[in-house]
């Protein structure tokens, strides 16, 4: 939080606020001391004190409770004012999570003041009860359950990858596959990915679990490889492309280049092969961003970006970034037939890409009527539902 810009000055022994106010404000303190007490008996008991750059008077304001001790100027003091609105619109926007542990910790301060001033159990007990039960705490609890709940899995390698194969819409044969992470429970069977792949991606597990799609996959196309070669299909094999899609916390870590490169030398295989996948939000990490997939091109890996103008897509991205495959979403291509305008999206999205050198990859193709007319537009690849849905490795290499 930076510095409010709204100051005032506070001269020596002046009381700021006194516990039972009502909290319109909290302070950073510019210059000067301030003491943070309570008040038992008619005597003061000091709780800390303040100093340059320290924060007080939050708690009032997140809880909505009143003050729940004074505060006095040890000397001449400037704070700076944080509004209530400053302060909940800061803490609205955080994780629910983080708001949890804050409401929990201001709650222990309450109660630590309360047992200083000797307040009932009973009293204790309504403050508990005030603001801690309600829906975004359970819905934090939850996010805390499933994330353990997750990484447990992940232990009990109850993960595996499903591979889409990847379409050249002329010919209909198998070109490639997208490599897509399922979650087999023992106990609730195959669980959605909408359940759980934010929560990964938005995790420090995307790390592990992450380094361990990349070497399933390119395990497995060290496979699909080596299978066509002995069927003697020497030029399918030479330019079967592996898509990996990589979050981007898990692109920007430091060690991705390198760790990549060495998985790649384990299982033997041409860069060329494999593609990235990410979409277009990667280039909100700016310059770490960039320099990533430059390292990535330069190597010889395809770079592809994912759900193309649904979401952060800026056009002068495009000139930034070493793109090898553009995919048009699907929710361009199930209008494509019905929409004047969406048709008229999706055209544009190829004719820039081909102006561009990058190829265009439709997903979501579910009827022979949309493959038609995304071929016709200029589409060469596509994936979707007509073609198969994801499917374990053993049925995918039973489709090639």
């Amino acid at each position: 939080m930076t510095l409010p810009s709204q100051s005032v000055d506070i001269h020596k022994d002046q009381l700021i606020f006194s516990e039972g106010d009502a909290g319109d404000c909290a302070y950073i303190i510019e210059k000067g001391r301030v003491l943070v007490f309570i008040t038992k008996d008619k005597e003061e008991i000091p709780l800390s004190i303040l100093g340059e750059g320290e924060f007080f008077g939050e708690m009032s304001l997140i809880d909505n409770q009143n003050r729940s001790a004074s505060v006095r100027a040890l000397e001449d003091v400037t704070l700076g004012i944080v509004t209530k609105q400053q302060l909940l619109e800061r803490i609205s926007t955080a994780d629910t999570v983080v708001q949890l542990l804050m409401r929990v910790l201001l709650k222990r301060l309450r109660r630590n003041n309360m047992h200083s001033r000797g307040i009932s159990r009973i009293g204790e007990l309504q403050l508990e009860n005030t603001g801690i039960g309600d829906d975004k705490t359970q819905s934090a609890l939850d996010q805390i359950k499933l994330e353990n709940q997750i990484f447990l899995a992940f232990q009990n390698k109850e993960f595996e990858l499903f591979y889409q194969p990847i379409i050249e819409l002329k010919s209909r044969k198998i070109v490639g596959a997208e490599a897509l992470l399922r979650w087999k429970s023992p106990t609730q069977g195959l669980i959605s990915p909408n359940v759980f792949i934010d929560v990964i991606e938005n995790s420090s597990m995307v790390i592990p679990i992450g380094h361990w799609i990349i070497n399933q996959a390119l395990k497995d196309l060290k496979t699909i490889r080596d299978h066509l070669i002995a069927n003697k299909k020497d030029k399918v094999a030479d330019e079967f492309m592996m898509s990996i899609n990589i979050s981007g916390r898990q692109f920007t870590h430091t060690d991705f280049v390198n760790n990549l490169e060495d998985l790649r030398e384990k299982h033997d295989l041409p860069t060329k092969n494999i593609k990235l996948e990410m979409t277009e939000r990667i280039m909100m990490d700016g310059a770490i961003a960039l320099d990533a997939l430059h390292q990535c091109r330069a190597q010889g890996y395809a770079i592809s970006i994912d759900d193309f103008g649904t979401g952060f897509s800026s056009l002068q991205y495009l000139t930034q970034m070493p793109i090898s495959f553009l995919k048009v979403d699907r929710s361009f291509v199930m209008k494509v037939l019905s929409d004047p305008k969406s048709r008229a999206v999706v055209s544009s999205i190829i004719h820039l890409a081909h102006a561009m050198d990058i190829e265009i990859i439709a997903e979501g193709i579910e009827t022979n009527e949309e493959s038609i007319v995304l071929e016709t537009l200029g589409a060469r690849y596509g994936q979707g539902y007509l073609f198969s849905k994801p499917v374990e490795f053993s049925s995918f290499m039973k489709m090639l």
